[in-house]
C-alpha cells in the first residue's frame, strides 16, 4: 500500500512539475513568486560536502601518588575492648 502512494505521489509531482503554469506576480513576472519547480531548476548544483574527521584528542595519563590519608578518632586499644594494633 505504501509502494503504491509513494509511486502515486511521485508521478504527480512529476506532472506538476511538468505542466505549464503561471505564477502570481505582477504581469506574470517570475521575479515576484516562484513555485518549487522553477526555482529548483534555476538553481546551482551544491558542491560536495568536504571530508570531516573527527577531532584527535590528546590522552594524558596521571600518574596517582598514594596519599596518606590522615587518621581520625582514637587510636586503636585507646577504647576498652578494642584490641590493640598488631605490630
Amino acid at each position: 500500500m505504501r509502494l503504491a502512494l509513494a509511486a502515486l505521489f511521485a508521478v504527480y509531482v512529476a506532472l506538476v512539475a511538468a505542466m505549464p503554469h503561471g505564477h502570481g506576480g505582477p504581469g506574470g513576472s517570475h521575479d515576484a513568486h516562484e513555485c518549487i519547480a522553477c526555482t529548483t531548476a534555476a538553481t546551482e548544483v551544491c558542491e560536495p560536502v568536504p571530508p570531516v574527521a573527527p577531532r584527535v584528542l590528546a590522552v594524558e595519563t596521571l600518574a596517582l601518588v598514594p596519599v596518606s590519608v590522615p587518621s581520625s578518632g582514637a587510636p586503636l586499644g585507646a577504647i576498652p575492648g578494642q584490641s590493640p594494633p598488631a605490630a
